[in-house]
């Protein structure tokens, strides 16, 4: 049997339609509080977040010279890739020592087509001037040499891909493996080795690059 309306009734049903209306409204709120997070939140991507599987991430870097730059910004010559840090104790200045050598193997003509990028795992600490200094020391001042930082997240992005590990140390210093990536024109890898004392297959395959430049 279906039961009629009364006014009794109506308070009840002005309650519950009030209280719909209320929850359209909140939810309306909400939503709307969700697209306007939206609209001014920063994208949740980094300079490093797309990188083919084998090459290098495409990190911005600020030269010893203060100059703004890019990884990719480099490309148009074959390249050697690496990571070192100013105040390393003693596996970073093997690393230039290592690079230098590669250099003093090859000819004039190949060492005018070769560059050598390294970025620093410490980029808080190293700032342009450190940098200018340790290139001083280093004495690998060249436009071909370029010493320069990264943020922090695409420092340990593009140590990653290099596989370079490292992991901070309690004395300020930074524990770490050492790689050196060889790199075409293109900013492909095609070689790479841990091992600085002896480089010989290594350069054996930075020739063949620059033969093939």
């Amino acid at each position: 049997m279906t039961r009629s309306l009364t006014l009794g009734s109506l308070p009840v049903l002005a309650t519950l339609f009030a209280l719909a209306g209320y929850a359209t409204l909140a939810v309306y709120k909400v939503n709307e509080s969700f697209a306007s997070l939206a609209q001014t939140a920063p994208p949740a991507t980094s300079s490093s977040s797309k990188v083919a599987a084998g090459d290098l991430p495409d990190v911005a870097i600020e030269t010893a010279d203060g100059a703004h730059t890019s990884f990719a910004a480099t490309a148009g010559s074959v390249r050697i890739a690496t990571m070192f840090y100013s105040h390393c104790p003693g596996v970073c200045p093997m690393t230039f020592a290592a690079l230098r050598g590669i250099e003093s193997q090859l000819t004039a003509q190949q060492r005018a087509r070769l560059s050598f990028i390294l970025l620093s795992l410490d980029p808080a600490r190293d700032s342009p001037q450190t940098l200018r200094a340790l290139a001083a020391e280093r004495r690998v001042k060249s436009p071909r040499w370029l010493l320069g930082r990264t943020l922090e997240a695409d420092a340990h992005a593009f140590a990653s891909a290099a596989g370079i590990e490292c992991r901070p140390l309690s004395d300020g210093t930074i524990d770490h493996s050492t790689a050196l990536v060889l790199v075409d024109s293109r900013g492909h890898m095609l070689a790479r080795t841990s091992d600085t004392g002896d480089t010989s297959v290594f350069v054996g395959a930075v020739r063949r690059a620059l033969e093939r430049q």
